[in-house]
């Protein structure tokens, strides 16, 4: 990403138009403009006042990954896969039916929800790993959809008694969730690509 797409983004995320940041900046709309097109650069003073306007620091500014997030990429997409892959195998537990009667099927179910909702809140804790807040709210909204996906695939497994047929299901939308939503729409590759 550029220097203009970053100021653009973080613009955007701070739901201003050109004409919004230039009048909070005291400057023309054609710098802003200019800024983020790569036509010109801002000056130390203006950076400084754009950092506090888009509530970034200048190192994120300036596109250097903050302490913290730089980490190891991947370390960061394995812990990526392996929460989608529980989130699949925790929706598959979650519809095969209850059958221990000694215990009661609301506490069961409890205990089947249990893993379904912390692989949940994995996958969406994964999202801090994304710089690039438009990404991150593209993220989080495709990574919703999925969930809710597999919410309808468990609901109709578990109302149509249709076990194998739904595991296959959830185990197919996990995998193009893996292979062709991630790299394509995410900008997340997970796996290794062959050489």
């Amino acid at each position: 990403m550029t220097f203009g797409e970053r100021l653009r983004s973080y613009r955007l995320a701070q739901g201003l138009s050109q004409e919004q940041a230039a009048q909070m900046l005291g400057i023309s709309r054609q710098a802003v403009a200019k800024w983020e097109y790569g036509q010109s650069a801002p000056s130390t003073e203006n950076l400084v006042a754009l950092s506090k306007l888009y509530q970034v620091s200048l190192d994120e500014l300036a596109g250097k990954e903050p302490e913290g997030k730089a980490g190891n990429p991947i370390l960061r997409s394995n812990l990526t896969l392996l929460a989608i892959i529980c989130h699949a195998a925790a929706w598959n537990v979650c519809v095969q039916p209850l059958s221990d009667d000694s215990i009661g099927a609301a506490p069961l179910l409890l205990w089947k929800l249990i893993p379904l909702l912390a692989a949940s809140i994995w996958m969406a804790c994964n999202l801090r790993w994304e710089t690039d807040p438009a990404q991150r709210r593209k993220n989080a909204r495709i990574e919703l959809f999925y969930c809710l996906l597999q919410a309808a695939a468990g609901i109709w497994v578990y109302s149509s008694h249709q076990y194998f047929p739904g595991a296959l299901l959830i185990l197919a939308l996990a995998l193009g969730y893996i292979f062709w939503v991630n790299p394509r729409f995410m900008n997340r590759q997970l796996v290794r690509k062959k050489a």
